[in-house]
Parts: C-alpha cells; structure tokens; sequence
C-alpha cells in the first residue's frame, strides 16, 4: 500500500508515524473572531498571544511562551513570484515551523515596492486577488498552491528535534463558508486532538478571521489548516488565504 505523503515527508526526519484521525479526549481553549478589520479580531488574537506567553522572537529554545509568523520579513527572493522554501522558518529564520502540502508548493505575496514588479497580495495569480483578500499585518500573506491543505510539523528551532507545542492559531482572509476553512490538530500518535472551522467574516471581500486553540500541555504534534475549498488559482468560491501564524514555544520530545 502506498504511504501517505506526510508519512514520506516525516520519514525524512527519521521519524515513523501513521495518523490515525481519532478523536482523543481534551479540553481545550478556543480564541476565535472576524471581522471586517483587523480591529474585530484583535483582542482574539491579543488574549491568544497572552495565554501562550512572551513572544521568543527568531532562534534559541525557551521552557515557555510562543512564536510568531507574520510573513512581512520574508525577503523578495522568497516571495512571489518565487517559492518559499517549507524549511525557511526552522532554517532560514529558526522558529521551529516546517509545512508540507500535497501541491506544488508554498508562496508568500509580495510587497508594494518589489525587484519584479510583481502585484500584492497574489495579484501575481490573479488580478481580482489584491481586492478579496486583506492583511492583518501589512503587506504579505502567505499559502500552498495547487492545493488548499497546509499542514505544519514542529521543530526545536533550528534542528531536527522533533517537538509538540501548546497551541496553535492562523489569521485568514475572505472565508466566505461556515465549513470551508478549518484547523486540525493530532497529537504524536496520530490521534485527532481537536477540530475547529474558522468563523466566515461578515463581508463577501476582505473580511479577516481568527482562529487559535490552546491545551493544558504541548501535546500538539501537527496541525492541518484546511484554508477554503478552492485552490489558489482563480477566484471562485470560496478561496482563502492566511496571515499570521502564532504558536506555543516547541517542546522537545520525550
């Protein structure tokens, strides 16, 4: 039988795991928001940041507190129209964050003022982009192509080291549906912790949503962002994008 392909990707950190999607009994804590602004889901995200601690920047390995992506300080040959490379935040910029996506790849937007001229927020893609989707952090945002799962192993921060994490959140733009866009989260042993859709905005275009969800322990293992039920590839119903991720601190494993 052919293995799954995160099964491949894991096996090259010489790891061996089979996920199990069963729901494993927790309790845990759900921030979530959307609006218009990015004023509408700030406090969400603000009392997602405090209950997972200070923020340890880029490098080093902390007992407690969080990490955040926001994709603004990814440089011009690794934004559109380039690729990111999947390791960038556990080698480039160590915050112990890999991703793997059954497409083609990953890709942060550009900035206004770029080498290539390339349009924002995926105009590169297609035009009508820069209007349905809108950032929380300015300018960039970030995603998979030809597919719309991101999924994101953890890392003591510039190593190998396989770790778990407390919590995870994603701020996403333009989630139209009740259940297009979802957050997945399994422990090591392939069990299916929690599941959670991301709330729609209220507007058809540029709307921003929030989702963070947090346990007692750092038994996170992996999570499975589900953004929209289209690829990003031409404007349908209903395409979403992401801007910050946030996370607890990474643990080493037993």
């Amino acid at each position: 039988m052919k293995k799954h392909w995160l099964s491949l990707a894991i096996a090259t950190f010489g790891l061996t795991l089979t996920f199990n999607p069963v729901a494993a009994s927790v309790d845990p804590e759900v921030f979530e928001a959307s609006g218009a602004t990015p004023a509408d889901i700030q406090t969400a995200v603000d009392a997602f940041r405090n209950f997972l601690g200070t923020n340890n920047g880029v490098g080093g390995t902390f007992p407690t507190g969080r990490r955040e992506i926001n994709w603004d300080g990814v440089p011009a040959a690794f934004s559109a129209p380039n690729l990111l490379p999947a390791n960038f935040f556990n080698s480039n910029s160590p915050r112990g964050a890999v991703f793997f996506t059954l497409g083609t790849g990953f890709q942060v937007s550009a900035n206004s003022i770029n080498p290539t001229n390339t349009p924002v927020r995926f105009g590169n893609i297609h035009p009508v982009y820069p209007e349905l989707f809108s950032t929380f952090s300015p300018q960039k945002l970030f995603s998979a192509l030809d597919s719309n799962i991101t999924e994101t192993l953890f890392f003591i921060p510039g190593t190998t080291q396989s770790a778990t994490t407390t919590g995870f959140g994603a701020v996403f733009t333009d989630v139209n549906g009740d259940n297009t866009t979802r957050i997945d989260y399994f422990d090591v042993k392939g069990n299916l912790l929690f599941s959670q859709n991301v709330l729609p905005g209220p507007t058809n275009r540029g709307s921003l949503s929030f989702l963070g969800v947090a346990f007692d322990t750092a038994s996170v293992f992996l999570v499975r962002i589900t953004s929209g039920n289209r690829i990003l590839n031409t404007p349908n119903r209903d395409v979403v994008v992401m801007d910050d991720f946030i996370y607890g601190e990474p643990q080493a494993l037993p």
